[in-house]
């Protein structure tokens, strides 16, 4: 009765150290995609910011939504604005946002340009637009939103 009951508890702890270690590999897992999309896994928050529309207004309302995680989380959040389509106005360098993004990235904000819409805007313009210097060029915006939110990031489009 007694050794039944002993290895009855010695299974239970054994049970528990193995449920915790497989939640600690999980946890390391989730680091490790987030580290992959060149994030800040150390932070608890993980936000993409999309921006698809040549709107100031709405351009605004996004850098705001920044700023106020920021306010917020401090460095306990990790953020990366991500634009395609008309949106991808917002990282021209003469976007009259340009100051501000260029002080939002260095709290630490990433912005990503989709190569697609820069090609659309050259076509359109007849030149290719100069881009904000703290913007990275992306293959596809959409795309590299995809790849954030498989990350772990909570996708918020302002």
């Amino acid at each position: 009765m007694f050794m039944s009951r002993l290895f009855q508890s010695v299974l239970l702890i054994f049970a528990l150290g193995m449920s915790g270690l497989l939640t600690a590999q999980t946890a390391n897992a989730d680091d490790k995609a987030i580290d992959a999309v060149g994030g800040n896994s150390l932070a608890k928050h993980h936000i993409v910011l999309q921006e698809t529309e040549d709107d100031p207004q709405r351009q605004t309302l996004l850098l705001n939504v920044a700023s106020n995680l920021l306010q917020a989380y401090g460095d306990n959040v990790d953020i990366e604005v991500v634009t395609f389509g008309p949106g991808i106005s917002l990282l021209f360098a003469n976007n009259e946002h340009a100051k501000r993004i260029e002080s939002l990235a260095q709290e630490g904000v990433r912005f990503s340009a989709c190569m697609n819409a820069l090609k659309n805007a050259t076509e359109r313009l007849g030149h290719e637009p100069a881009l904000n210097p703290v913007a990275k060029k992306v293959p596809a915006g959409i795309v590299r939103v995809i790849e954030l939110v498989d990350a772990g990031y909570i996708l918020v489009r302002p």
